[in-house]
């Protein structure tokens, strides 16, 4: 339901508006509190689960500290430490290949749509709207998750 009813339904409108910071940040936020619902069903805590998601998707790592540098101005701690420090600013417009990839010097194909980019502190840079789709299609892929 969750799912369904919220995450899907705001992922669809940063696919129309991929321009859109808020769309990005919002999209991160609902997406990461996806694990604060599985731990209220399952009767554990938010942060196990958002752990457990995270060795299994591995963006939803970029997910999370999206959401929390949006909400909290700077990232002071994650679990993947090459993400400490990223700052809600670090959001920008750009353009990415389909699949969210770079060239080694930030740049991609000049005829590729433009889209929020973030660029961690470890220098990678990635397509949230990837980042989000990606996340949202394999939570959406793993029974335990998609029935909550």
């Amino acid at each position: 339901m969750y799912l369904s009813e919220l995450a899907q339904p705001l992922c669809r409108r940063f696919e129309a508006e991929p321009t859109s910071y808020d769309l990005a940040i919002s999209s991160c936020i609902i997406l990461y509190h996806f694990a604060d619902v599985v731990a209220h069903v399952r009767g554990t805590k938010a942060g196990e689960v958002a752990d457990e998601i995270s060795a299994t998707i591995p963006e939803f790592h970029t997910v999370r500290a999206i959401a929390n540098a949006g909400k909290h101005v700077e990232l002071t701690r994650h679990p993947k430490s090459a993400l400490v420090g990223l700052r809600a600013e670090h959001l920008t417009r750009g353009a990415a290949s389909s699949d969210g990839s770079y060239f080694s010097a930030g740049t991609t194909w000049s005829d590729m749509p433009e889209t929020v980019v973030v660029e961690t502190p470890d220098g990678t840079r990635h397509d949230v709207l990837h980042v989000c789709r990606t996340v949202l299609s394999a939570l959406s892929g793993r029974r335990e998750y998609f029935e909550v």
